[in-house]
């Protein structure tokens, strides 16, 4: 049954649980469900989210997993409650990765030191997941990975391989992809995404485009929303073209499960084409939602990302676990 739901952040009042240092930055981060022990061993998962949203954003779907998991979120730098640092040199992967790092080394070292965790993205979170599991630091941190993004390197090769092959077929869907993606391409230029969001005019549009795709949720603009804006702009001035003008090819042993959202009106499913590419071990999945799956079918995400980490679990198998696995193998 639809029900409304809440966009955003707003109505939360959960404070950060800790913060890890990075560099020059301070990462603000949450924590649902109890923590592994060695009696007692559980997964971990680390929730990344995207544009223009912070650790929260995954509250519905972190509620859906306390239960089995510890989960963990933390503001991206430039968001929320993590130092507001502005200018693109300070949002290339390379730093945004040594922050994930920070954050998994923050709390692991403190619950279960060696442990690896599952990373799950979305948007921007997603996009750059790709680059941490493809990362020999990132790999020995990292046991699955879950994104509902490919990589900026998949979109590259989606629109090179239809433009190489112009038939009237590939170019509606190269051309089609481009449109999808005006918006992000948008947020590259100098100036004028800053006015958008001091004007009000972002908040305004991002009202318009959740209520039109995504009619399951209700938008509540968070506090401080367009400053986030217009410092996480730096990630697609320091990525976006880069990346996808020219994409490069690599390949990781961690596995991946992708969920693609059938409606979304900027990654649709057909751009994941090239994300099998980029893994020994993958799957896939679909939901019935826009972009903002983790609001509008938390539930439905939640059972998704359950079932492919329990699949790879990380944690430690103890005589307590032995004993209460039942005939199918799975742990009660």
């Amino acid at each position: 049954m639809s029900r409304s739901m809440k966009y955003s952040i707003e109505q939360s009042v959960k404070r950060p649980d800790l913060f890890a240092p990075s560099g020059d930055v301070r990462l603000a981060i949450h924590t649902w469900g109890e923590p592994p022990t060695p009696a007692r061993p559980r997964e971990v998962l680390v929730l990344v989210h995207g544009f223009p949203d912070r650790a929260l954003f995954w509250e519905k779907v972190a509620d859906a997993l306390r239960e089995d998991f510890y989960v963990v979120a933390f503001d991206m730098r430039g968001c929320g409650n993590s130092t507001p640092i502005s200018g693109r040199r300070h949002y290339h992967f390379t730093p945004l990765l040594n922050d994930l790092y920070a954050v998994i080394d923050t709390v692991m070292n403190t619950v279960s030191p060696g442990q690896k965790v599952h990373l799950v993205g979305h948007d921007w979170g997603g996009i750059y997941g790709w680059d941490a599991i493809g990362d020999p630091e990132g790999s020995k941190r990292i046991a699955s990975f879950i994104t509902m993004s490919p990589s900026l390197d998949h979109v590259g090769f989606y629109l090179r391989r239809r433009f190489l092959k112009p038939t009237p077929r590939n170019l509606w869907q190269a051309f089609g992809q481009l449109a999808r993606n005006s918006l992000m391409t948008f947020f590259t230029l100098p100036l004028l995404p800053e006015l958008l969001f001091r004007s009000g005019l972002g908040a305004l549009m991002f009202r318009r485009l959740v209520g039109h795709y995504e009619p399951r949720i209700t938008f509540r603009k968070n506090e401080g929303m367009e400053g986030d804006a217009i410092r996480y702009l730096g990630i697609y001035r320091a990525n976006l073209l880069q990346r996808v003008l020219f994409p490069k090819v690599a390949k990781s042993a961690v596995p991946v499960h992708v969920v693609m959202a059938v409606n979304d009106p900027f990654l649709p499913p057909a751009v994941f084409e090239v994300c099998p590419e980029s893994t020994a071990r993958y799957s896939a999945s679909t939901v019935d939602a826009a972009h903002w799956a983790p609001l509008s079918r938390p539930q439905e995400l939640a059972a998704a990302i359950a079932t492919f980490v329990l699949a790879n679990a990380a944690a430690p198998i103890t005589a307590a676990d032995t004993a209460h696995t039942d005939a199918t193998g799975v742990t009660a």
